[in-house]
């Protein structure tokens, strides 16, 4: 486990606490109660988002690399809803019914483009900003959502950035339902945004059990 040995207060949740709670969200979620999505959005968004070591991972972010299992829409690809961070799972051969489900481990090792264009294989690990910020969804008007986005406008919090990450969803035709509670719990998984947040608890306990030994070295 790692030790915690920087003066915090008693009442945040350390790094352990907070990974272990993702890991239960994860598992509430893989049993089919999506609504948990915004439960994890907020554990994630406790790990991740803050500045100056204000995050539960004290300035280490920056430090460590993330696993990228989603890559950049291709620019060239317009008027097409993409959403790298999932799959899609027929639900019935009689109507047709898709729901988008998260990769998860199931990835091949294959080619996935960078920001710069450049192409890494699936899985590898990039600097946190690029995988923050970097797009992972593009609706069907060809707007993008991070990372950041996508995890600020579903977790529980009402600072600036949080409050324009939901503007900006809720103004997607092809997103915007996910939003506010318009989309009946049953229907979560017919939008690509509740599978995408899950595959990032996915990308996050990977990234940080592969760097694990950097962690304690800096506790």
């Amino acid at each position: 486990m790692l030790v915690e040995s920087r003066t915090r207060s008693t009442s945040l949740p350390t790094l352990d606490q907070l990974l272990a709670r993702i890991a239960a969200a994860n598992q509430s979620f893989d049993q089919g109660r999506h609504t948990e999505a915004t439960v994890l959005a907020g554990y994630l968004r406790a790990v991740l988002y803050g500045s100056g070591g204000s995050d539960a991972l004290h300035g280490m972010k920056e430090t460590l690399t993330w696993v990228d299992t989603a890559g950049v829409p291709n620019p060239k690809t317009t008027a097409c809803l993409t959403a790298g961070l999932t799959l899609m799972r027929i639900r019935s051969r009689h109507h047709g019914c898709g729901e988008y489900v998260p990769k998860l481990a199931m990835y091949p090792p294959a080619p996935i483009r960078t920001r710069s264009g450049e192409q890494i294989l699936s899985g590898s690990r990039i600097p946190f900003q690029d995988w923050w910020t970097n797009p992972v969804i593009q609706d069907v008007d060809g707007t993008h959502f991070s990372r950041k986005q996508l995890v600020l406008a579903l977790a529980p919090g009402e600072d600036r950035e949080a409050r324009a990450a939901r503007r900006a969803l809720a103004r997607s035709r092809s997103l915007g339902e996910v939003v506010g509670g318009a989309m009946p719990a049953d229907r979560l998984c017919a939008s690509p945004v509740i599978a995408s947040v899950r595959q990032i608890g996915y990308e996050v306990l990977q990234s940080i059990a592969e760097q694990r030994d950097i962690l304690e070295a800096a506790a």
